[in-house]
């Protein structure tokens, strides 16, 4: 089935509509911020089975994708409430069909999407996902059990990822600093 038979779209608001006294009163939602959204699995995340109301602002357990980077995340409580621009979509699902972990699993590594999207954006110089290419990607959803199995053991192997990325820079700063102290010493 297509995304969109299982899905609404929002895409985010176009930053040029906005007046600037109402730009400096929000924050807005960014690549970082989604980052570090698929990275922090929301254990304390109870599902809910109505979507935020707002088309522009995020909410805690919504679905974002940036059409970008073409990464999707589940939204944490510490990015909860800033606003999405033109370059992101929030997704609404039925929750009791869809397990938000494994919807962002099948976005953002899913060979059957993957193949999907090269097919789709190419040709571009600059390949950008775009509302209707996301609404025209076909999907499979396995039983509600097997995705959330799926989609924990992504977020969690993300979280791990970064993580290991973490420790690998604090090494690197660590051992450049034991460099740099044992060259002043012999100076």
């Amino acid at each position: 089935m297509k995304i969109n038979e299982v899905a609404i779209i929002k895409v985010g608001q176009n930053i040029s509509r906005i007046a600037d006294n109402e730009l400096n009163k929000n924050t807005f939602y960014t690549f970082d911020d989604l980052n570090f959204d698929l990275a922090h699995l929301d254990e304390e995340y109870v599902k809910k089975n109505k979507n935020s109301q707002s088309n522009y602002l995020t909410y805690r357990g919504d679905i974002v994708i940036s059409f970008v980077g073409t990464k999707a995340a589940v939204i944490t409580e510490k990015n909860q409430g800033k606003l999405l621009n033109q370059n992101f979509a929030k997704i609404i699902i039925d929750e009791s069909l869809i397990d938000p972990y494994y919807f962002c699993y099948v976005l953002n590594e899913a060979n059957q999407i993957r193949r999907q999207k090269f097919t789709l954006m190419q040709g571009s110089t600059l390949p950008k996902m775009t509302p209707a290419i996301l609404k025209n990607l076909h999907i499979n959803l396995p039983n509600l059990q097997k995705q959330s199995l799926i989609g924990r053991a992504y977020f969690n192997l993300c979280k791990r990822q970064k993580l290991l990325k973490q420790q690998s820079e604090l090494e690197e700063q660590y051992f450049l600093k034991l460099i740099q102290k044992s060259d002043v010493d012999n100076n």
